[in-house]
């Protein structure tokens, strides 16, 4: 069972390769460790475009983080390259702290495929804080009412509607394959660099269906323009209640896309200790828990060492998928 793929991610992703051993072979000076962290404006490089569930997530916590505990913090949009282009941004900078990766569970997806050329080694994962399923998605005045209406064209239509959704062979494409293997059908994928595209895309009628988190058409989930029509989660989500499960559908599958933030490795653990009090700030301000429930987002709340855990889990639990449509050897 193979999913169609598009050119341009891998094409993106091969320069940001490029790019990234060109720079891998530059010896940095080693960071003096600064005792009064953070001395100057911080970074966050969020590896997806403005106005998706990534961007947005990364935003209120550069805006909490100033507020909380008085940083100054800036929001660098880096996509492009499946999350290589914002990965070798921060490979670049000095192992210091004042560049934090905000990014998705689509890291083990692309380090997989080779597309973001490191290893987990060369971050510290330093806290998961949202955790999210996938959906399909629809337009409300698609003719698919159902997972099965949309199972069941397919199966008779193979490939025969657009699906789309965030990057090549990551996590929304992996559901998707899922669904594939559950329902017996096929289909092609449409992937996007940013998330807020996919939303974009569905409106204007450039994908028949998504997959997709639900925040990433948040605004148009609850306005009713657009439907989801299954989740990925074990039961009901809070946040939709009424949105079934692919689970109580008869369709297996259950997943979920976390977020998070890491540093480069060999970040002093000084500095480390320091971010990790700041975001424990931001994480138990009731601005922070109001956020998460606007934005129907689970909060697991992973530290360094349950975070590294769960990112290996799922680097060595995704290579079938990868290596079944092509995207890993």
């Amino acid at each position: 069972m193979t999913i169609n793929r598009r050119t341009f991610g891998t094409r993106m992703a091969g320069s940001a390769l490029g790019l990234a051993l060109a720079l891998s072979s530059v010896a940095l000076p080693s960071p003096a460790v600064a005792a009064g962290f953070p001395e100057k404006s911080v970074t966050l490089v969020v590896w997806a475009g403005a106005g998706g569930a990534l961007d947005t997530y990364g935003r209120k916590l550069a805006e909490l983080l100033e507020k909380e505990s008085g940083w100054t913090v800036k929001v660098d949009n880096r996509p492009g390259g499946s999350g290589a282009v914002g990965v070798s941004q921060i490979m670049t900078q000095p192992a210091d702290g004042y560049n934090i990766l905000v990014f998705t569970g689509t890291l083990t997806f692309g380090i997989a495929q080779g597309l973001i050329p490191f290893e987990l080694k060369d971050f510290r994962m330093l806290r998961a804080m949202q955790s999210e399923p996938s959906s399909l998605a629809v337009l409300s005045d698609s003719p698919f009412k159902s997972v099965d209406d949309f199972v069941n064209y397919m199966k008779e239509n193979p490939s025969g509607l657009k699906v789309g959704g965030h990057a090549p062979g990551g996590f929304h494409q992996y559901m998707l394959y899922q669904l594939m293997k559950s329902g017996g059908f096929e289909s092609g994928w449409i992937p996007h660099d940013a998330s807020g595209k996919v939303t974009l895309a569905l409106l204007g009628k450039h994908i028949d269906a998504a997959m997709m988190t639900p925040s990433t058409g948040l605004a148009q989930v609850k306005s009713g323009d657009v439907r989801l029509l299954g989740i990925s989660t074990d039961k009901r989500s809070e946040f939709l209640p009424d949105v079934p499960t692919f689970k109580e559908l008869g369709y297996d599958i259950e997943g979920a896309v976390w977020r998070g933030i890491a540093v480069k490795a060999g970040t002093p653990d000084d500095v480390v200790d320091t971010i990790q009090a700041a975001v424990d700030k931001v994480t138990a301000s009731e601005d922070w828990k109001k956020f998460q429930t606007e934005q129907f987002q689970d909060s697991p709340d992973w530290k360094e060492e349950e975070f590294t855990k769960r990112a290996e889990s799922d680097l060595a639990s995704q290579l079938e998928f990868l290596k079944a449509n092509g995207y890993a050897q």
